[in-house]
């Protein structure tokens, strides 16, 4: 996609970020109302200094990879140009980025007939008199009028960079450039100067999306089609000292909730405190699976018969159940978790279930699985190649673990970690747990039967009312594990070669944790999302 190549990549280099600033334009407001997406930024000059200023800027400017960008000759010749450009601006590099970074500015996206490569505009709200001295810093020239507004053209070696800005000489103006085939940039000057009648910012769909969002917002980018649903959709960015907050919203008509609809998560009060990364969602699966029919029998009887075949498989994994007994036996929700290790032992991966039925499903599946690893270590002793299954129970709490044990099999991955790592499951009163670790399934009973968890040690990041998602990832306490299990299996070299390039370690841990929620409604996806610094 071509897009923004005139002055653009000088404003690039000299660092477009978002920062709050005093808001003086309402950059939708001149943008076609067709616009496939807008992103907004208020004092995209405040955000470059406070990154600079930042833990994450200094841990990333000694990364391997950084100082080999800045050596490079790409840099140097990128350095080269905008140090030419700010001579002809006649402007310091603080002067150029107050000037025209320091207010209001836009990336406007046009349909051009190729869904792949939309047409880019760039709007920028600056003075009249710095408009026209960036016109001329750019070597453009007069080629035309369009409603009594001056635009200009500078040919470049495989391009053409047009521009113009609209205001009264010694007052504010907006800057609008492009570097797009068509008419995109008559398009976004029809809006101005007509005064914004056919503009984005006053049409009901981006309405919707967007005057929910909390105010004060840094950056704020508006999709016309969003996914899931392929409706409009805008997410907004509220940087602080220590934090990253981000608020999300996706309208449509009335929708089906039915497999997504939120409810209250008890999970995190169940998952141990050791988590480091975890992810609670609502689950109905009598919902999915009533879709799936309505699906197959939409598509007809080939389908149907995938269909009769993949349930024959899951009955397989409860054996006596029925298809109506499984799928409503577990509900309303699930979650997965990563853990961390005890003294020096290997992390587990978790899932959890909630149980919805007396828990007769759940005990099923695990006694199957038991009859199942049974049998296989059974024929595993009569050949020698045969892979060798320890199965075994273990009471913890009243609970019974069944355990599965296969050390040889795992000694060529993980090493010393093969004999601390077994498939273990359990069935509590209210979940069916699996896990990669006994350790881990251990404590997650502990958790469930009131101990210390997640919620309690993350209390402030558990969402109270009712959602469809949550997740959130510890980087700092989890950094030290996850590039264990990188070693484990992928090598210790290229784990060094990992901490060489980026210095994944010590970045990661200045991040103390990254939360998310989002909840489905019948017109609304709402949501949104926190990236805590370690303070």
């Amino acid at each position: 996609m071509k897009l923004l190549r005139i002055v653009v990549p000088a404003l690039v280099l000299l660092g477009m970020a978002g920062a709050l600033g005093a808001a003086t334009l309402e950059m939708a407001n001149f943008a076609p109302k067709d616009a496939q997406a807008v992103i907004e930024t208020d004092n995209a000059a405040g955000l470059r200094q406070t990154l600079l200023e930042s833990r994450f800027w200094k841990a990333l400017e000694q990364t391997e990879g950084f100082k080999e960008w800045r050596a490079s000759q790409r840099y140097a010749e990128m350095q080269q140009r905008l140090e030419q450009f700010l001579a002809n601006l006649e402007m310091s590099r603080q002067e150029a980025l107050k000037a025209y970074l320091g207010g209001r500015s836009a990336v406007v996206l046009l349909p051009s007939g190729d869904v792949k490569k939309p047409w880019g505009v760039i709007l920028t709200e600056c003075t009249f008199d710095n408009a026209k001295r960036l016109v001329d810093a750019s070597g453009a020239q007069e080629a035309t009028k369009y409603r009594g507004v001056t635009i200009y053209e500078v040919q470049k070696e495989n391009r053409l960079d047009r521009m113009a800005f609209v205001g009264q000489k010694g007052e504010a103006a907006v800057f609008v450039a492009t570097s797009a085939d068509g008419d995109a940039l008559e398009r976004v000057l029809d809006v101005i100067v007509g005064g914004g009648g056919a503009a984005l910012g006053i049409e009901g769909h981006f309405r919707q999306a967007v005057d929910k969002l909390s105010p004060g917002w840094r950056v704020r980018a508006y999709a016309a089609e969003v996914p899931p649903r392929k409706s409009p959709g805008a997410v907004a960015m509220y940087p602080s000292a220590s934090a990253m907050h981000f608020e999300w919203r996706i309208v449509s008509g009335q929708g089906d909730i039915s497999m997504t609809a939120p409810v209250v998560l008890t999970a995190p009060a169940a998952l141990p405190p050791t988590a480091v990364a975890a992810f609670a969602s609502s689950f109905h699966p009598a919902a999915i699976w009533n879709t799936v029919k309505a699906k197959a029998a939409e598509q007809g009887e080939a389908a149907l018969e995938k269909l009769r075949r993949g349930e024959m498989f899951v009955r397989g994994w409860f054996p006596g159940q029925t298809t109506d007994q499984i799928v409503g036996a577990f509900g309303p929700e699930a979650a997965m978790a990563l853990l961390k290790g005890d003294s020096g032992g290997p992390p587990a991966i978790l899932s959890m279930t909630r149980i919805a039925d007396n828990g007769a499903a759940a005990h099923s599946f695990k006694n199957g699985l038991a009859a199942k690893a049974m049998l296989l270590s059974a024929l595993g002793e009569q050949n020698a190649n045969s892979p060798k299954l320890n199965v075994r129970e273990e009471a913890h709490k009243g609970v019974n673990l069944l355990i599965i044990e296969a050390p040889g099999v795992l000694e060529k991955m993980a090493g010393d970690w093969a004999k601390d790592i077994a498939l273990t499951v359990a069935v509590t009163d209210k979940w069916l747990i699996v896990g990669t670790t006994p350790a881990g399934v251990k404590a997650t009973i502990d958790a469930a039967s009131g101990g210390p968890s997640l919620a309690a040690d993350a209390k402030d990041a558990v969402p109270t009312e009712a959602a469809t998602r949550w997740g959130i990832v510890q980087p700092a306490s989890g950094a030290d594990i996850v590039l264990s299990i990188v070693e484990k299996f992928a090598g210790k070299a290229t784990v060094d070669q990992a901490r060489k390039l980026t210095n994944l370690a010590e970045v990661m841990k200045l991040v103390k944790r990254f939360v998310w929620t989002r909840v489905d409604e019948p017109t609304v996806i709402r949501g949104q999302a926190d990236v805590q610094a370690i303070e």
